[in-house]
């Protein structure tokens, strides 16, 4: 019995990559992050006067719309499913209707509070959201290379750019301050607030999160959600490699999406909005990274799919009897000149 190959056992074993990127690649890579920090820290000097009004209503009534009315919630599915498949043509791009449910379920879990739940909740929110980035950069820089991961750096900081840049143009308010001032004018002389945060703060005895978002330089920024965006802008390039790996990453964007609600930090529509920003960036970059392996496929448009993956192989297989032939036909060719030199003997 033939013995079968081990990179057919094993098609999507990353060659582990331990070198250091070149330092003038990675410094232009990080560029995008610089420039999306500093457009965070120095937003508050922009004087409030040439700002934006800041809307109070927009979101709640958006969330309203699109995910309590359930002919709004049809609509919003029907439409995800339709531009996901219009970009990608995959017909995965289904899946997509489960999305705004999902939203949806998580919403209403997220209403419920409870001191272990701030626990789960500030894992995600208050450490994973500013650790995972770095992390999972240097993961799929040691898994796939130095270049894929400044690929992953220049779409995180592009993303970011964007998002800052539409939460300095169209200012919202977050569900905290629905809590605590309804739909009364907002000002951006008002202070941050750490909402479900604070009570984290009290469980662990500090004041961490009260005074970090006390300070924000960026309160009314809930549109898009960039916790949001982090989370799903991993899974994609998580997915785009490796099946396995996407799927531990879409439980930490739902895991993620519960403790932005759960805080009282964003609303459905940010979230939605944050993936969006995210996978534009995602599939922007995507042509800069190597394609993914035979065994996977990317279930959110990536042109690899199984069927292409078995025209690939079958493509292989032909060329392979071709060459069988040749040497078969070379063969055949050699031994009757050789006969015919022992009859002319």
């Amino acid at each position: 019995m033939p013995s079968l190959p081990l990179s057919r056992l094993f098609p999507c074993r990353p060659t582990l990559n331990l070198h250091p990127p070149p330092l003038r690649p990675l410094a232009l890579a990080l560029v995008p992050t610089l420039i999306w920090l500093l457009m965070f820290t120095l937003c508050k000097y922009i004087p409030s006067t040439i700002r934006p009004h800041i809307a109070v209503s927009l979101l709640p009534n958006l969330d309203e719309v699109f995910f309590q009315n359930p002919l709004g919630l049809l609509f919003f599915s029907g439409a995800l499913v339709t531009i996901t498949y219009l970009i990608t043509s995959n017909t995965l791009s289904l899946l997509m209707v489960f999305v705004p449910l999902t939203l949806r379920a998580l919403h209403q879990l997220a209403e419920r509070q409870y001191a272990v739940l701030d626990v789960l909740g500030f894992l995600p929110y208050g450490v994973l959201h500013y650790t995972s980035p770095v992390l999972f950069g240097v993961w799929i820089g040691m898994m796939y290379g130095s270049p894929t991961a400044m690929t992953f750096l220049k779409a995180f900081g592009a993303q970011n750019i964007l998002g800052v840049a539409t939460q300095i143009i169209l200012p919202s308010a977050a569900p905290w301050y629905n809590d605590l001032y309804g739909f009364a004018p907002a000002s951006y002389a008002m202070p941050g607030n750490p909402a479900g945060l604070a009570r984290v703060d009290k469980l662990f005895g500090t004041h961490l999160y009260t005074s970090t978002f006390s300070k924000s330089p960026l309160v009314f920024g809930a549109l898009p959600s960039l916790h949001s965006g982090f989370a799903v802008l991993i899974f994609l390039f998580a997915n785009h490699f490796s099946r396995k790996a996407g799927a531990v990453t879409a439980v930490y964007v739902l895991w993620q999406w519960w403790a932005t609600m759960y805080f009282r930090h964003h609303y459905m529509v940010d979230l939605c909005m944050g993936a969006a920003y995210s996978t534009g960036c995602y599939l922007f970059f995507r042509r800069y990274l190597p394609p993914p392996p035979k065994s996977e496929y990317d279930a959110i448009g990536t042109k690899s799919t199984i069927s292409d993956i078995g025209r690939e192989e079958g493509r292989e297989e032909m060329y392979a009897l071709k060459e069988v032939v040749v040497e078969g036909r070379d063969r055949d060719r050699g031994e009757s000149s050789g006969m015919s030199m022992v009859g002319a003997g």
